[in-house]
C-alpha cells in the first residue's frame, strides 16, 4: 500500500474523530501504540465489530522527528515522550539515568524508537542512533513461553503471525547485504526493509567475528539468531521513511465506520459494574475513566449509573472488552489504580482492592548495554544502515576458561525471580540459546579518523526491577526500578561479553585497522576492571517487558494464555507488559508478533 500524505491522513482521522459511539462498542483498546493498533485493525476488518481506542497522545502526522529516520532520538524529550523518570541504579554506583523514552502519539514507542540512551563521558555518543531496528528472536525463546504454561504461545504460532504482519522489501543485488527471502512476510501491512547498502567494511567485521571463532548468519529473522548478519529495519525504502502501527494499521484504516480514535486522553483506571459482580469471583469492567486535555475527568462506559461526568460521544452502548495497551510503563498503574495488584500496596493508597494480584507491576525486565570505543587508522564511509549485529550464546562468549565460574552463579537462585522463571533461563542455557549481542557502529566525522563503536549487550538479564503507583492520582508517574546488576551473574556476563568484544577486535582483519581504545582505556581487561566500567557506564535499550506477566497465577503471572487478566471477566492486555522473556532481538518486531497473535486468539 502506497503511504498517504499527512494531509490526506490528517483528513481521514478528523472524520474518524467526530463519529459517535452510539452503537455497541466491542473492544475499548486503552492506547494507541504498537500493539493497540495493530489490534485495532485486525479486529475491525470484520464490519460486524466496534472498537474504540483511547489514546493520550496526537496523531504525530506532519511531525518529521517520526517520518525522518534521520532524527532518530530528535523525539526524545519532547510531548510526544510520556519521559518516564526512574529511580537510581542502586546496584551500579547509584546512578541516575534520564529519563526512559516511551512514544505518546499514535504508533506509540513505534513511533520514536531506536536508540539506546548512556550516561557516558564526553567521548560517546549519549544517543545511540539504532535507527529503527525490526528483528525477531530466537525459536529456542520463543519455545520457553510455551514451557512456561502459556499454551499456543510458541515460535510456531509467533512466526506466522510476524510474518503475516511483515511486508518485506528485499534488498538490491549490489547492496553487499545476504538474506532468505522465506523468512520474512511480504503481504502484510508494515514495511520492512534494510535501509541502505552495507559498506565494504562490515565484510572486514564479519571476517574478523569469524576469525575470532563466532559464525555468519545469512538471516536472523527466521529462527536461528545465533551469527552475525544485517538486520531489517521498519522503513519504507522508496522514501526512507519509518513505519510505525499508525503508518501500516491505522492511517489507511481510518475510515471504517467502526474504528473510532480519541486523541489526547489518559485513561486512568477501568470501571466496574457493581461490587457484589466484583466479589462473585471474576470482576466485570464496564468501561473507563479518563482526563483529557484540559484536565477535566471524563467517563467511557456502557452503564450510564456510573458515568459521573459523561462525555456523550464517549457514552458505550455496550463495552464487551476492555484491552489495556498501554505498554510496560504504563498498563500497571492503570491496573493498580483500578483496584488489581497487590492488595496490601492498594490499600496502602487508600484503593479498595477488587483482585488481589501481586504480579502487577513486578518482573521488569531490561537488556543492558555498554559502549566500548577505538579509534580507527582511516576515514571510511559510514551509511548509519543496514545495521550489523552479532549474536552469541554463552559457551561463545566465556570460552573455556570463564564457563566454569559461570555454571556456578548459574546453581544459585537469583534474587527476585521466580524459579519458574529461573527455569526458563537455565533452560535458555542449556539449549545454547543466544545471549549476548553485539551491535557494532562506525561513525565517521567530517575530518580524521573514523571511529568503531561495539556494544555488549546482556540479552537475558535475570535481575528483575518494578513499576508501581504511588498515589491514586491518575496523572502522577509510577515509581520505576530497573535494579540492573542485582543479581552479580548479570554484571559478570556483561563483563565478559566486553572481553569476547575487545578479542573480536583484537583479530585480523579488524586489527588492521585498530589505533587504539577510546574506551575503556587500554589495560582495562581483566573482568574485575570491566565490571567496574560497566558499572559507571551502562545503560538501557529500551526494551523493558514482563510487568503483567504472561504466565501461570502462582507463577507470578498477570495473565493467562488468551492474555485475560487473572480474576476479571472481560479485561485483557496486549502489549509489552505481557511477554515473559526477552528476546534475543530488538522487542519492536516481538510485540507486533503478539498483537497479531491476540488478535487471532479475541477473533475466537
Amino acid at each position: 500500500m502506497l503511504p498517504l500524505s499527512p494531509s490526506f491522513a490528517r483528513l481521514l482521522v478528523a472524520a474518524a474523530l467526530v463519529r459517535y459511539a452510539a452503537a455497541a462498542t466491542d473492544y475499548l483498546i486503552v492506547g494507541g501504540g504498537t500493539a493497540g493498533l495493530v489490534l485495532a485493525e485486525r479486529l475491525t476488518e470484520d464490519p460486524k465489530v466496534s472498537v474504540l481506542v483511547i489514546e493520550a497522545g496526537g496523531d504525530g502526522l506532519g511531525n518529521v522527528d517520526i517520518s525522518d529516520i534521520g532524527r532518530v532520538g530528535a523525539a526524545w524529550g519532547t510531548d510526544i515522550d510520556w519521559q518516564f523518570p526512574t529511580q537510581p541504579l542502586k546496584y551500579a554506583n547509584n546512578r541516575q539515568l534520564t529519563p526512559s523514552p516511551r512514544g505518546k502519539v499514535l504508533g506509540g514507542s513505534s513511533a520514536i524508537n531506536g536508540a539506546f540512551a548512556l550516561q557516558s563521558h564526553s567521548w560517546i555518543l549519549l544517543t545511540v542512533p539504532l535507527g529503527d531496528v525490526y528483528e525477531r528472536g530466537d525459536a529456542i525463546e520463543y519455545d520457553q513461553w510455551e514451557t512456561l504454561g502459556n499454551s499456543g504461545w510458541n515460535f510456531d504460532s509467533l512466526i506466522a503471525a510476524a510474518k503475516k504482519g511483515e511486508q518485506f522489501f528485499a534488498p538490491g543485488s549490489s547492496d553487499n547485504i545476504d538474506y532468505v527471502l522465506g523468512d520474512h512476510g511480504t503481504t502484510g501491512l508494515l514495511p520492512t526493509s534494510y535501509g541502505g547498502v552495507a559498506p565494504e567494511f562490515h565484510n572486514t567485521i564479519i571476517k574478523g567475528v569469524v576469525n575470532a571463532g563466532g559464525v555468519k548468519s545469512s538471516d536472523q529473522a527466521g529462527g536461528v539468531v545465533t551469527g552475525i548478519a544485517h538486520v531489517t529495519n521498519a522503513r519504507l525504502p522508496s522514501n526512507n521513511t519509518r513505519s510505525t502501527s499508525a503508518t501500516g494499521y491505522y492511517f489507511p484504516y481510518s475510515h471504517r465506520p467502526n474504528l473510532q480514535v480519541t486523541l489526547h486522553s489518559t485513561v486512568t483506571k477501568i470501571l466496574w459494574t457493581s461490587i457484589p459482580r466484583v466479589t462473585s469471583g471474576q470482576a466485570i469492567a464496564s468501561g473507563v475513566e479518563y482526563v483529557d486535555a484540559s484536565g477535566a475527568t471524563h467517563t467511557a462506559v456502557s452503564d450510564t449509573s456510573l458515568s459521573g461526568r459523561l462525555d456523550p460521544h464517549l457514552h458505550l452502548q455496550n463495552a464487551t472488552n476492555i484491552v489495556l495497551s498501554g505498554g510496560t510503563w504504563g498498563t500497571p498503574p492503570i491496573l493498580e489504580r483500578s483496584g488489581v495488584g497487590n492488595a496490601t500496596l492498594l490499600t496502602s493508597l487508600g484503593i479498595q482492592s477488587v483482585v488481589d494480584l501481586p504480579g502487577v507491576g513486578e518482573n521488569l525486565n531490561e537488556q543492558t548495554l555498554v559502549a566500548m570505543q577505538w579509534q580507527l587508522n582511516s576515514s571510511l564511509p559510514s551509511p548509519g544502515s543496514p545495521f550489523l549485529l552479532n549474536v552469541e550464546p554463552l559457551e561463545t562468549t566465556f570460552g573455556a576458561g570463564n564457563l566454569a565460574q559461570l555454571e556456578t552463579l548459574l546453581n544459585a537462585t537469583p534474587e527476585g525471580l521466580n524459579p519458574a522463571l529461573w527455569d526458563m533461563h537455565k533452560r535458555l542455557y542449556e539449549k545454547s540459546a543466544p545471549w549476548i549481542e553485539g551491535y557494532i557502529y562506525l561513525a565517521s566525522p567530517a575530518n580524521g579518523p573514523s571511529t568503531l563503536t561495539w556494544y555488549p549487550v546482556n540479552l537475558h538479564p535475570l535481575s528483575r526491577g518494578s513499576v508501581h503507583i504511588v498515589s491514586k492520582d491518575g496523572l502522577t508517574y509510577p515509581k520505576i526500578e530497573y535494579n540492573f546488576f542485582q543479581n552479580p551473574i548479570d554484571l559478570y556476563i556483561m563483563a565478559a561479553g566486553a572481553q569476547r568484544v575487545q578479542e573480536i577486535v583484537a583479530t585480523k582483519p579488524i586489527a588492521d585497522y585498530i589505533v587504539a581504545p577510546v574506551a575503556p582505556a587500554a589495560g582495562v581487561t581483566s573482568i574485575e576492571d570491566l565490571s567496574e566500567y560497566i558499572k559507571e557506564q551502562a545503560g538501557y535499550t529500551n526494551h523493558i517487558i514482563g510487568t503483567a506477566l504472561l504466565a501461570p497465577r502462582a507463577d507470578g503471572g498477570v495473565v493467562d494464555p488468551n492474555l485475560k487478566v487473572y480474576g476479571t471477566k472481560n479485561v485483557y492486555v496486549v502489549d509489552a507488559s505481557v511477554i515473559p522473556l526477552q528476546p534475543s532481538a530488538h522487542t519492536q518486531a516481538t510485540v507486533y508478533a503478539l498483537a497479531e497473535h491476540a488478535a487471532e486468539l479475541l477473533k475466537q
